[in-house]
Parts: structure tokens; sequence; C-alpha cells
């Protein structure tokens, strides 16, 4: 694939870094589109929610892709730490975008629920342009397969396995991109149908697909860390999403005003 897209002198444009500022652009642009229907007042407020999105999703994402994907400390921790072509986790951003968010809400007094519902329909639309930058990297691969549509990387400075280069892979992050794309498309949907009469049931709908996805997604990933039960990490994190959409549907049935 094309982990680096092109040079000039010491500038170095990644297709990673490229296909997740194209995805915020447009995600972010639909979004501003739908500020007032998502309970927010104004450009300033706006903006501040673009400060806790990008705040949440860099820190939560880059710290969980350093401590569960490399020896923390080691040189490749370090070199993902400052990485422009890789280091970065969807699953960080789940921990990380949220709690951001969710301090903004209660600093500016914005209804959460609302809020949240939006971001729920912009996320996995913007996942899907993570993921194609993830292919270009490299990162986030699948197994070994023998099936006619596998993948094959060669160039070296991609983040597959050394020795993986030149053998047929899944191309996981292909499915997940087409997975995300469907859940947005759905998620649309429902929110145009509940986004005045049940807040909050489009982003715990979002928690429990995804968490569901990235579930049996793992079965095909090549890069997979052990966590517990058998279980990979991301499996362990999809479980705990679907749960979290369990949780947030609770937490909405008990708020007697918008929250």
């Amino acid at each position: 694939m094309h982990p680096l897209l092109f040079s000039f002198g010491p500038f170095h444009l990644y297709g990673y870094g490229a296909m997740i500022v194209l995805g915020g652009v447009l995600s972010l642009g639909w979004l501003k589109t739908r500020a007032a229907q998502a309970g927010l007042k104004g450009d300033d407020e706006f903006w501040l929610l673009v400060d806790a999105i990008l705040l949440g999703g860099f820190l939560g994402g880059r710290l969980f892709f350093l401590f569960v994907y490399t020896r923390p400390f080691s040189a490749d921790f370090w070199s993902s730490a400052f990485s422009g072509s890789h280091g970065f986790s969807v699953l960080g951003a789940f921990a990380g975008v949220p709690l951001c968010i969710y301090a903004l809400c209660r600093w500016k007094r914005i209804p959460a629920a609302r809020l949240f519902d939006h971001i729920a329909v912009v996320a996995p639309f913007w996942h899907v342009f993570g993921r194609f930058g993830c292919f270009l990297a490299g990162c986030c691969h699948g197994r070994p397969t023998d099936v006619p549509w596998a993948v094959v990387f060669r160039d070296p400075r991609s983040q597959v396995r050394p020795d993986w280069l030149g053998v047929p892979l899944h191309p996981a992050q292909l499915y997940e991109a087409f997975g995300n794309a469907l859940i947005a498309l759905a998620l649309y949907r429902l929110l145009v149908k509940t986004e005045k009469s049940r807040p909050g049931l489009v982003i715990a709908a979002y928690f429990a697909a995804y968490g569901a996805e990235r579930f049996f997604l793992e079965f095909y990933r090549g890069d997979t860390v052990p966590f517990a039960f058998g279980l990979t990490a991301g499996q362990a994190t999809g479980l705990g999403l679907i749960a979290a959409g369990g949780v947030v549907l609770a937490w909405r049935s008990r708020c007697s005003q918008p929250c």
C-alpha cells in the first residue's frame, strides 16, 4: 500500500494522517450544520466541542495504543509515541472522547444526550476514513488467508509484521470500514426518527453495534493482543462497549429532564 503518500523536502504526507484529516473535515462539517439540533449554542461551543473531540481522541487513542500494543517505554514505544503514520487505537478514543465531551457538557450546560446522539453518527463515519488510513499504512491488518479478496502488503515501511510482507491477508481494515459505513447510515436514520422523542438511544445503539462488530472482527485481525479469559484486548473492549450501551440506556431512563 502507500504508508507515505509523498514527500516535499522535510515535509512528509502520510496516508494515515491524510485520511484522518479528510474524515475529520467532512464529519465535523456535517456536525456544524447540525449544531443547533445537537444543543450547541453558537460557534464558540462548536469549536470547544471540536477541541474536546481532538483532545480526547488524541490522548485516549495514543495512550491505549502505547500501553496495549507496545512494550511500555521500549524503543517501539517511543517511536510510536512520536509517529505521524501510526500509533493510535480507536478503542482508546472510546474512553477519551466521551470523557472530554461530557466534561464540556457539564461546564457549558449542554444537553449531553442530544449531543452524544449526534456524535454517534459522526464517529463511525469518521472511523471509515480512519480505517482506509490504516489500510494505507498497513496497520490493523488481517490474518493470512487464501480468500480471493485477500490483499498483499509489500512496502517495508508498512506496519504489517515483517514475516507477513508478501503474504495474502484478510483486508480487516476494509471489513471494518464497510461495517462502520453501515452503522453510520443506520444511526443517522435512527437519529432522524428519535432525536426529539428518545435522546440517548442513538449513542447507546452505537456503543452496542460497534462493540459487536469489533468483537467478531478480532477473529480476522492479525495484530491482536491477548487480554484475559481467552479474549483479545479488542474483544474485551467490544464487550465493554456493549455493556456501556446498556448503561447509557439505563442512565437515560432515570433522567427526569434533558441530560
